[in-house]
């Protein structure tokens, strides 16, 4: 997968509310913003037995009275034998499956636009 902001979709990340917190990401750049929503922090560490990388997250938010510590392994690894290829693929399985981060939604910035344009049209 190509993280590259010419050469890919760009997103656009909605929190829980409905509220644009990013747009215009690349793959990364929108899994980094879900996985750090309020306040929550992560981690993509090696995996224990050698085979592939996992991501870690915290169970709690930094803004809560957890303080975001430990972080715990996800459901969410790689069995890649490289970082940047098991990054590239844990990243994309995060915004496929935003809505675990406190209800986030990611979407293509096209079709968020396309969202936009019909409500427009709609509320003429």
């Amino acid at each position: 997968m190509i993280n590259h902001p010419n050469r890919s979709t760009l997103y656009t990340i909605l929190n829980s509310s409905g509220d644009v917190e990013e747009r215009n990401c690349t793959v990364a750049q929108a899994a980094q913003v879900v996985m750090a929503y309020d306040g929550h922090e992560f981690e993509i560490r090696a995996a224990a037995d050698g085979k592939g990388f996992e991501l870690f997250t915290s169970q709690f938010s930094r803004n809560s009275t957890g303080d975001g510590r430990p972080l715990v392994k996800s459901v969410i690894f790689s069995l890649a034998d490289d970082r940047a290829s098991a990054e590239a693929e844990i990243y994309k399985q995060v915004i496929l499956h935003a809505d675990w981060w406190k209800g986030c939604d990611v979407q293509s910035d096209a079709d968020y636009d396309a969202m936009l344009a019909e409500l427009a049209r709609d509320a003429e």
